[in-house]
């Protein structure tokens, strides 16, 4: 990104929500290709999903991962054109980026309530949320973004089978990705990989 770009993108802080449960801390390196986040050039997506435990009414963390823009943009190069296209009417119809701007920069909790259906956090037993990040901050914009697991398979539903099969040949074929992240994404895909 060239100094011009940054001038009109607006930061802010990593929240905790989007700090990695191993650590609890920053993503420090991709999930997948190890690559050094705060130092690297390019932006990177942190999805985690988490679950609440109906006996005490923790959340727990089902699955969490940071992707770098190189290793999203090779698993987009794998999605057919019928998911990709299937994808952006999808888009189109349930996410309106305009709303989306008014409430990122009047300080809405963005992690309140579904993008999509608008259900409060609280009558949610699942959820996932996604956030886009340049180094140590947060970018504002189309990002972060909270979703209803009803969401996540409505979007899972959209790809072909074709992408599919790409999507668990890219798992398989990127280095150091943990056993168990590999085996539940197999049973539960996540909304951005």
């Amino acid at each position: 990104m060239e100094k011009q770009d940054f001038d009109s993108i607006n930061f802010q802080d990593i929240p905790s929500e989007f700090y990695c449960d191993s650590n609890d801390s920053v993503f420090e390196e991709c999930t997948f290709c190890r690559k050094k986040l705060f130092a690297s050039s390019e932006a990177y997506m942190i999805e985690k999903s988490f679950k609440i435990n109906p006996n005490n009414g923790k959340k727990n963390t089902v699955f969490e991962y940071a992707i770098c823009m190189s290793c999203n943009l090779n698993k987009m190069n794998a999605m057919s054109s019928e998911s990709v296209s299937n994808i952006k009417s999808y888009m189109q119809e349930n996410f309106s980026q305009e709303d989306w701007e008014v409430k990122t920069n009047s300080g809405f909790n963005l992690f309140e309530k579904c993008a999509v259906t608008g259900k409060n956090v609280e009558e949610l037993s699942e959820y996932n949320i996604i956030g886009q990040f340049f180094s140590n901050k947060m970018v504002l914009g189309h990002f972060p973004i909270l979703l209803s697991p009803a969401i996540g398979e409505e979007i899972q539903e959209l790809l072909s089978q074709e992408t599919k099969d790409e999507f668990d040949d890219f798992m398989n074929t990127i280095n150091d990705v943990p056993p168990e992240l590999k085996e539940l994404f197999k049973t539960k895909r996540p909304v951005i990989v």
